[in-house]
This record gives structure tokens, sequence and C-alpha cells, in this order.
């Protein structure tokens, strides 16, 4: 096992695409900026109009030699001053600081040169200059985000400026989301040789940005932002980063800025000035917290970084997978602006209307008939209750002990499901559950959708089975999708939550109902709140979503306990701050949550006639990269690749 695991890191044995060498034009930006800063240095205000031009461009740096097996990393959580010359007098010191505590990278959040609006740009380029003749003085790699602007009257945007040991820029990286003047996606850029990128603030929200620099060969992901207080949920702490590092294998680093005060530009007398939440922290691979810090002001965070953990493997096992691989390599094609894929993509449509979902959040037993008394008694009171559907846990019906999956008989689970559809049929709802279920020779881990007929609108399979697990990998994402009452739906499974592109992708396709099964055991807070992070992350595409778990409790012949938290959830709302659920500006809330034991959640939602989230992503963020979002539209209703076998996942039965 150790030995597959080191040669996923290299990316030409993983059968990954090798590190690309600089282009030109990227090289050109590296050098024009570089200049300009030596010229400011020197105090010449003759800024080169190829500098300018080039503010889109992302520079890439030869990758150097070896790799160091470690990086010491320091992450200036700064709270924002009114000046520049304030600004930039504590980053030189946070610099000097860090150097002092042997760091060789320091990171500073989004907006951290931040410069009041009546500054001139070449005092922005003065001040630049200054931080980068500090990295150099103190031999670090400097991150450093700000405000900039190219001309007079210009409406300012976010700008990312990665600074070497020798003062010279290897990347600039101009912010995207909702700004139609960038399109281009930021490069890899090399620390000592290890490939790394980065993101800035809101572009987290474009998988571009996000995730293929991973699929790339990026071993950290470094996130500079100004994350307002209203952003951070107190129980769901870091519910985009921890599930970042889990689905790619890498570290990753979130620096933000610490409270400020600093009124905005053109606020009102009566609206509360924005100020950064904090909470800056670093992320090992599998998802652990390495150092973190709380809301403190002005504070250096230091961490070593292993880097012979960052093996990317999680990456790996998503990119490779054969339903998805496709999808991958068109999106590094784009990147690299190698290749283009033709063709637009309209989202599915249907009338709006109000959904009723409900999650029975049940002990699950080894006996099969115990299950389906405690489901039968569940249907009936979720269609008391106006339900129009109602989910159980993944493996509902026959606990998650492997022997019993492992004995179970295809005869025994086509009973089941025929005493279900006749249940689903009398009470008139769906029902979706999971269960193991043997096709083919094979046995899968399977959601049954039945429909308020008793039809089998959908048998799923598990696309992310863990690898050596008792299940083989589900070979269909056509298989995901169902019709509730005319609302484009989708169900996926346990660890299906980790590849959330799933979910993404059904969104960009038109998705406006999500139900997600799970069989959760881990009780520790630690692990429910990673649980419950996974989900929110999950549940954030634009959807009305149900994630049930498997219940904690006394049954019959009890199988696996489970965790709990079974949630119902909506992202409809954004920005609306007096709703069901609470106030979360860039997620999903919860309309109701369970507890450990067994209960019964049952929420109704108005769903629009679309999801708005392709036409986001696509125009407001990433309009560079729109092909490839509707590349994933089209993936994520594939058949079974040409020539294998194939389970007959999605058919009509009765």
């Amino acid at each position: 096992m150790k030995a597959a695991v080191q040669a996923a890191t290299t990316p030409t044995a993983a059968g990954l695409t090798p590190l690309a060498k600089p282009r030109a034009r990227g090289t050109v930006a590296h050098a024009a900026a570089s200049w300009a800063i030596r010229t400011a240095a020197r105090g010449r205000w003759v800024v080169p109009c190829l500098a300018t031009l080039l503010v889109g461009f992302a520079a890439r740096a030869q990758p150097p030699g070896e790799a160091p097996q470690s990086l010491t990393i320091g992450i200036a959580q700064v709270a924002l001053e009114p000046t520049l010359a304030a600004n930039r007098d504590k980053l030189i010191g946070m610099i000097r600081q860090a150097r002092t505590q042997h760091c060789r990278v320091v990171v500073f959040p989004e907006t951290a040169l931040y410069p009041p609006p009546v500054t001139a740009r070449e005092a922005i380029d003065a001040a630049v200059a200054e931080l980068a003749a500090e990295a150099a003085r103190q031999q670090v790699y400097v991150l450093l985000g700000g405000l900039y602007w190219r001309q007079e009257g210009e409406k300012p945007f976010e700008r990312l400026l990665v600074i070497d040991p020798r003062g010279q820029v290897l990347l600039t990286y101009h912010k995207l989301w909702s700004d139609a003047r960038f399109q281009e996606a930021p490069s890899l850029f090399w620390i000592d040789g290890i490939p790394c990128a980065a993101i800035l603030c809101a572009d987290r929200w474009l998988r571009g940005v996000e995730d293929l620099p991973v699929m790339a060969g990026a071993k950290i992901l470094f996130e500079c932002s100004n994350n307002y207080a209203n952003e951070w949920i107190d129980d769901l702490g870091w519910y985009w980063y921890v599930p970042r590092a889990l689905r790619s294998g890498v570290y990753v680093v979130f620096a933000n800025t610490a409270p400020y005060q600093l009124p905005p530009v053109g606020a009102g007398p009566e609206e509360p000035a924005p100020t950064g939440h904090g909470h800056s922290a670093v992320f090992a691979p599998d998802g652990r917290l390495v150092a973190a810090l709380d809301t403190q002001r002005d504070r250096l965070l230091v961490a070593t970084l292993d880097l012979s953990q960052a093996t990317a493997a999680a990456a790996h096992e998503r990119r490779q997978h054969p339903l998805l691989a496709p999808f991958w390599q068109t999106g590094l094609a784009l990147r690299d602006r190698a290749t283009r894929a033709q063709g637009a993509h309209q989202p599915l449509t249907s009338p709006a209307k109000t959904v009723t979902l409900a999650a029975g959040q049940m002990v699950c037993s080894r006996r099969i008939d115990v299950n389906l008394e405690a489901m039968q008694e569940a249907i009936l009171e979720a269609a008391a209750k106006g339900a129009d559907l109602i989910a159980f846990p993944e493996l509902a019906l026959t606990g998650a002990d492997e022997v019993d999956l492992r004995d179970v008989s295809p005869k025994r689970l086509a009973e089941a499901q025929a005493a279900l559809a006749a249940a689903a049929r009398a009470h008139r709802l769906y029902v979706v559950y999971g269960t193991p279920w043997i096709e083919g020779g094979q046995r899968y881990n399977a959601a049954v959708v039945l429909s308020p007929q008793g039809d089998v609108q959908t048998r799923y399979f598990q696309i992310a089975a863990p690898p050596g697990g008792p299940f083989a990998p589900g070979r269909s994402t056509h298989a995901m999708w169902f019709d509730l009452h005319g609302v484009p739906a989708v169900v996926t499974i346990g660890r299906d939550a980790l590849w959330s592109e799933l979910a993404e992708m059904a969104a960009w396709r038109g998705a406006l109902v999500h139900v997600h099964l799970a069989y959760a055991t881990e009780a520790s807070l630690e692990r429910r709140l990673v649980q419950r992070q996974l989900w929110a992350n999950l549940a954030s595409f634009r959807t009305f979503t149900v994630t049930v778990n498997a219940a904690r409790g006394e049954v019959v012949d009890a199988s696996l306990p489970g965790s709990g938290g079974s949630a119902l959830w909506e992202d409809f709302h954004r920005g609306a701050g007096k709703r069901a659920g609470g106030f979360a500006p860039h997620c999903a809330v919860r309309l109701a949550e369970a507890g450990q034991g067994p209960a019964l959640l049952v929420a109704a939602q108005e769903v629009p006639e679309q999801n708005p989230l392709y036409r986001i992503v696509a125009e407001k963020g990433h309009g560079g990269m729109a092909a490839w979002y509707a590349s994933g539209a089209a993936a994520i209703f594939r058949e079974v690749p040409a020539g294998a076998a194939a389970p007959r996942e999605g058919r009509q039965e009765r």
C-alpha cells in the first residue's frame, strides 16, 4: 500500500498530465511585473504598458530541481488599517517576524495591502516594491493580496501577487468572481520546487480554480480571503476547507483577515461595516487541523508541512474514475488552452412548486423484517404529514454489518423491495432507501427510488465506493436521476458526498432536489463535525437537499450504530436574513436537524423553475471555462461506458 501511494505522487506514474512548462506569455508577464517593481523601487514611476496590459495573465515559473520534503509557512492574520502606509508597514513587520520563526513562505489575506479609494496607483506600486524588496532581504516567498486598478476611474479589483526570494513576481492573479474583466484561471507556481496553487476568496466557488490545480499536480492550495464575520458559522466551522483537503489529498492553507474597523465605500449611515472573522488555518491532506487561529488581530500562525503526505491520492482516484476522467481531462486541456470544447448548455426547467421532503432516521437491525417494519411505520407517518418523498439511510434494509451484506440473497432483497413498493403505492409518496444489490456477479451499494405508483424509478449504484471495500463502484451517473412530480432530482450515497463534483455537476444540469443516503457510525464530536461539513458542502449548490443517516439506539438484533445528525437543507435564498434555518450568505441552511436517536424530519420548500448555478459559474464567475462546465453537465448524465458489463441501472421496473 505504501509503495502504491508513493507512486501516485508522481503525476506521470499516476497517469496524469505532467506539469506544464512555462508559456511564453506567462514568462513575459513575470518579467514585466518584476521590471515594474524594480523601477518603482528606484523611485521611477514609468510603469511599462506591457505590465499594465498583462494583468490577467498568470505567470509560470520554471519548476526548479528536487523539492524539499517539508516547508514552514507563516500565515499573517492581519486587521486592515485605513491607510496604505499603515498596511505596508504592518506587512513588512510581519515578513520580518516570519523570518525570525524560520518561515520560508509568508501568506497574507486578500486585501491585506489595502489602499483607500483616493490612492494613486503609483503609490500602490511603490508599496509593492518595498514589500518585494523586504521579501528579498528576508529570503522568503510572499503571497500578497491587495486592491489595484490599472487606470484612473477604473473600478478596483482584487489582485494576488506571489513574490519569490529574489523580490520578483512569480504569479499575478486577478480575482475572477463577478468580474468580467478577467477570465483566465491562475496557473501553478513553484515554491522551492513544490507545485502550489492560489485561490482568492469567492473564487473558491469555481471548481476550475479550486480543484483543477490539484489535478494538475499542486501539493499546496493557498486561499487568501477577506471573509466577513457573517460568513463564519460556529457549528459548521471550516466547512469549505476540510472537505477540500479530504477530496484532494493535499495541504489546504486558509489566510483570512482579522476583525477590523474599516467602513465600506458608499456605505449608508446604518449599514454595518464589514469586518474579517479571522480563523486562518492549515489542514493536512487527511482533513486534520494542523494549526489555527481564532479572531486574534495581527497574529502570525506558523506551521511546518510534511510534503510526503501530500500525495493527492484522493484527487487521483476521482480523476481516474472512468465516468469522470473525460470531464477532468477536458478541464485540464481548457485550462492550459491546449484545446477548446464546443457547445452551450441549457439547464433543465420545470414548473416552480412546493416540495415536502422527509428524512427517516432509523436504528438499523441485522434483520430485514425489523427494518421493514420501522420503514413502513415511518412511511405512514410521513404521508400523514404531507411528505412527497421519504428517504431512509444507506443500507437501511440490511444494516451495515459486513457479514449481513455478504450473506443476503437477491431473492430476499427483491421481496423487501416489493413490500416497500406496496407501501409507497398505498400512501402515494416516493420512497428512497439504501440496500445492497447483487447483479451480474457483482455486489453494489444501491439506492432504490420507488415512485408513488410503486415503480422503481431508478436503482443507483454508489460511484465513490471505497477501494478494497465490499462493493464494486457504480458505472452510471444517469442512474442518479429521477423525476419528483416533475422536478429534476438526484440521489447519492455515503462516500459520494466527498466527491462533491457529483452534486455540483448535477446542479449545472438542473437538479433542484438532492437526496443523500448515509450510514456514518463514528460518534465523536470531531467526526460528527466533519460529517456535517461534508453535508453542508454537498447541499450548497442551489438545491433542496435531504441528508439522512442511520441512528443510534435500541433495536432487536442491532446492526452497527449510526451517528445520526440527519438534516434538511435549502440553498435557494442566499442573502435573505430572516427565514427558516437562519442566515448563511454563502452556504445552505438547515431547515431541520436530528440528534443521534431515531427521528422523522419533515420540511417543505418552494423550488424554482431552474437551478441558477450553471449560469452563475459560467457567466458571473468563470466564463472562460463555460465549455468545461457544460461538459460536466453532460458527464453527470452518462450511461455505462461502451464495452463494460452493464448493470441495469436507471431502468423503469414494475
